[in-house]
């Protein structure tokens, strides 16, 4: 790293290790990090996750960055070896959190040293560029919800459902239709899972929901924005990822609908997301639902009990591979 002020900066820096007194500064800091800055973490954590979180000593070090006995910044030191470094806005320049990393590899000595930097922040990359730092690698992401949303949004991906009806992502504004859909007698029977879905379990769900491996769409009335169904596919990054199917409004049964929507599903796990086999576990007397599977091309190899009851197992290959 090559040598500026920061050694006179040292004099008026100081790293103390965080305690229990820090939880509500450490959480101003998260709050107000630009979104550049974020890696890790795409929703804001609530203040409890926060300091479960802290808690947690996810780091080898982890350090409040004092100028002037001022809390100004912290600082981290990770089990790899990674160093991660924020300011409150409008404190951080070159020589500041050079002299903080500084401190850092001098309380922390070793032979090497990594930050993890959001490509977007140009600023930083520059700065450790010029510090001693060199690029190793890029690394990329792969979000589900970000290529499901991209998917929704293109209306040429719908040639099964036009012209009447689309997908949308599951939100929480689907909540109510979701609840009477499941807790519906005539649907609820056939569920794995004999549970009734309560307001307070489905916001849950949707809290994690990024972290789930799964994509669950809402079947849209074009026309009258009302949703009627949802389709799902969870599992993904399983070696059986499945389908799941709810019609939830009565009166467009037996329409074919089901069949279309199921086809959009399959379209997205083949065409978008590349899975070579998907899967349908479904109740042995749920007629309807089985005979839909077959005329989608879905084979029998297998049956299970759940919760006493026997469910169907079959599979579909994906036939672009």
């Amino acid at each position: 790293m090559k040598t500026t002020v920061w050694s006179e900066l040292l004099v008026e820096l100081k790293l103390r290790e965080i305690k229990d007194s820090d939880f509500t500064f450490l959480y101003k800091l998260l709050k107000e990090r630009d979104s550049k800055e974020n890696i890790s973490h795409k929703e804001m954590p609530s203040y409890k996750e926060h300091i479960k979180f802290v808690k947690s000593r996810p780091y080898q070090k982890w350090y409040i960055i004092e100028k002037n006995r001022k809390k100004i910044g912290a600082i981290y030191f990770s089990k790899q070896n990674e160093i991660g470094v924020h300011f409150l806005p409008k404190i951080s320049n070159e020589s500041i959190r050079q002299a903080a990393i500084q401190e850092l590899i001098k309380k922390n000595p070793g032979k090497k040293y990594f930050i993890n930097v959001n490509p977007k922040n140009l600023e930083q990359l520059k700065f450790l560029n010029t510090n001693g730092f060199s690029l190793i690698q890029n690394t990329l992401e792969y979000d589900l919800i970000k290529i499901a949303s991209n998917f929704v949004n293109a209306s040429k991906k719908f040639k099964f459902l036009e012209p009447d009806f689309k997908f949308e992502v599951i939100d929480d504004k689907h909540t109510e239709h979701i609840i009477k859909w499941r807790n519906e007698p005539s649907n609820f029977k056939f569920l794995a899972d004999q549970d009734k879905l309560t307001k307070s379990k489905q916001q849950k769900f949707l809290k994690n929901y990024s972290a789930l491996n799964r994509i669950d769409f809402i079947l849209i009335d074009k026309k009258t924005r009302r949703p009627h169904g949802t389709f799902s596919l969870t599992n993904v990054f399983s070696d059986r990822p499945e389908i799941g199917k709810l019609l939830g409004t009565k009166e467009i049964r037996c329409k074919g609908i089901a069949y279309r929507s199921t086809k959009t599903l399959l379209d997205f796990a083949f065409r978008e997301l590349n899975l070579k086999k998907v899967y349908s576990i479904t109740r042995s007397d749920n007629i309807a639902n089985n005979h839909l599977n077959q005329k989608l091309g879905f084979k029998v190899i297998g049956s299970e009990k759940i919760n006493s009851k026997k469910f169907i197992i079959m599979s579909l290959k994906n036939n672009l591979v």
